[in-house]
């Protein structure tokens, strides 16, 4: 391998480090009591990596790939762990902001430099977790430049040493973990991936070792309640990153607040995750909604059993009786569209080209256990359909006025849990109108013909986006479906971005049919 990365190498040793990750993804959850024995550490960490890095194309920049990768992390990052995890590599890609290589030099800056924003995100550092495993690998790249090893093999060797070491540390600085007779979880989560990128720098294929857990009593049986593991995306706060932490710290505990004021990853255990959402709802439009009861999560480790199935057609009647947030139902038309609107919180996702019928929308409703329903159509012939079905049902469905995946998208950003069905629809209803969405069909203006002729439809792409007001914009999502590929699309996005240098482009694969690209603007 050589001594320095350039894009394509720090692209293929991170898909190494997730793969590793998913693979000891168990045994690290059956490591975590910190801060409470919820048991998904390893997940967190191991989907925060593989979803940050699900939809990036090779580039031959370190930083260009870097900077990708921490976005992607950020909006998908998952728990505390992951949300960690994300702050690390946004660091990183801070660091590497400009570099085309890699070399062992700028790595130790880069390591430190993901430890610095990593305690920055974390109200109250913790020491014998992962925040200390990251510093000391950081410290000891950086003694191994000052030393004089300058490759990036040289400079992982001596992380990893020192990760192993702080890691093994972890009881000694933390009650919890000494008691349980276990190392911090995270901690040793990141010296699976250190280890990975390691074996890949030297060309070595084999496995890290699967962590050793001890058969110590790791699940608490205390009654207290662990409440509600609570996360969410902030776009364009209206309040700095301070005042946004301080107003949380007093919902919950295990808070991290990370970011800008562009982008805000909240992360925070509550008793009431309503109240930290409509709190968040104050302070900008929300994003990548996730909310775990990890009491229930606790129970069932504690059981060595699964969580009941709660998919709408095993729901309980007790279910039916206790649950009084209007359900939703939301149609889409390709896997990516389908894979986005359950993330946000959809109940139940039709993936389908074709309208429904009215008896189909009728015996869809039927599947939910809610008092009340609101529909997302996603397509102007379902909207009807859905219209018609609603006045025949026998409980209260809501149709919101979405004619597209983008329009159902910012319609489930608007939801608020706590709030009935017709003050959701009002909202939702604003900011829908609030989306321009404009489709290109590229059968009709074929880009990849060839280089010259592909750049000349990207130009009138930004073209028509002026025409209708992407200047006056803040973001732009562009959905490419399966008829375009992963380079024509990413060449459209940066064509943009040069277009629109205040305009934030997100890319989505939307697994929709045909040749046509959507975009949504904001």
């Amino acid at each position: 391998m050589t001594s320095a990365w350039n894009g394509e190498h720090l692209l293929e040793a991170l898909r190494t480090a997730s793969r590793d990750l998913e693979r000891h993804a168990a045994s690290l959850n059956a490591l975590n009591v910190f801060p409470v024995p919820d048991g998904d550490t390893g997940t967190n960490m191991a989907l925060t990596l593989s979803s940050a890095l699900r939809d990036i194309a090779p580039h031959p920049s370190c930083g260009v790939v870097a900077e990708r990768v921490g976005y992607w992390a950020t909006m998908r990052g998952r728990g505390n762990s992951g949300i960690i995890l994300s702050q690390i590599l946004r660091g990183v890609a801070a660091a590497l902001a400009g570099h085309h290589l890699m070399s062992g030099r700028e790595l130790a800056a880069a390591l430190a430099h993901g430890s610095a924003r990593a305690y920055e995100a974390v109200l109250r550092p913790v020491e014998g977790t992962m925040l200390t495993v990251i510093r000391c690998a950081g410290e000891a790249a950086q003694r191994a430049i000052a030393a004089g090893e300058a490759s990036v093999i040289a400079v992982l060797d001596a992380a990893v040493r020192e990760a192993r070491a702080a890691v093994m540390r972890t009881p000694q600085l933390l009650a919890t973990l000494r008691e349980a007779g276990v190392v911090d979880a995270g901690g040793q989560g990141l010296l699976v991936l250190l280890e990975a990128l390691l074996r890949y720098a030297r060309g070595e294929t084999g496995e890290s070792p699967t962590p050793a857990v001890p058969p110590a009593a790791i699940i608490s049986d205390h009654a207290d309640s662990a409440g509600y593991c609570t996360s969410f995306v902030i776009h364009q706060a209206t309040a700095s990153l301070d005042s946004i932490r301080r107003v949380f710290a007093a919902l919950g505990d295990s808070l991290v607040v990370a970011g800008d004021q562009a982008l805000i990853k909240v992360h925070l255990h509550t008793l009431r995750p309503g109240d930290a959402l409509n709190q968040a709802l104050e302070f900008g439009a929300l994003d990548q909604i996730e909310v775990v009861n990890m009491d229930l999560q606790r129970a069932a480790r504690h059981a060595d059993a699964r969580l009941p199935d709660l998919r709408p057609d095993s729901l309980s009647t007790e279910f039916v009786e206790t649950h009084t947030a209007p359900g939703i139902i939301a149609l889409a038309s390709g896997a990516g569209y389908a894979a986005i609107l359950r993330d946000l919180g959809a109940d139940l996702v039709w993936e389908t080209t074709t309208p429904p019928t009215v008896d189909e929308w009728r015996a869809a409703f039927e599947r939910l256990p809610q008092r009340a329903i609101i529909v997302l159509p996603n397509d102007p012939q379902a909207a009807a359909t859905a219209q018609a079905a609603a006045r025949q049902a026998a409980r209260r469905v809501a149709v919101a006025p979405t004619t597209s995946p983008p329009h159902g998208i910012a319609a489930l950003l608007a939801l608020n849990f706590q709030a009935d069905i017709d003050q959701n629809i009002r909202a939702m209803t604003a900011a829908v109108e609030h989306v321009r969405v404009i489709a290109f069909d590229w059968q009709q203006g074929d880009m990849s013909e060839t280089p010259a002729e592909a750049t000349q439809d990207a130009y009138n792409v930004c073209y028509t986006l002026r025409q209708l007001g992407a200047g006056e914009a803040e973001i732009a999502a562009l959905y490419y479906s399966q008829g375009v590929n992963v380079a024509q699309a990413e060449m459209l996005a940066e064509t943009i971005r040069a277009a629109f240098p205040a305009l934030h482009v997100d890319m989505h694969a939307s697994g929709q049919p045909g040749c046509d690209i959507i975009i949504a603007l904001e």
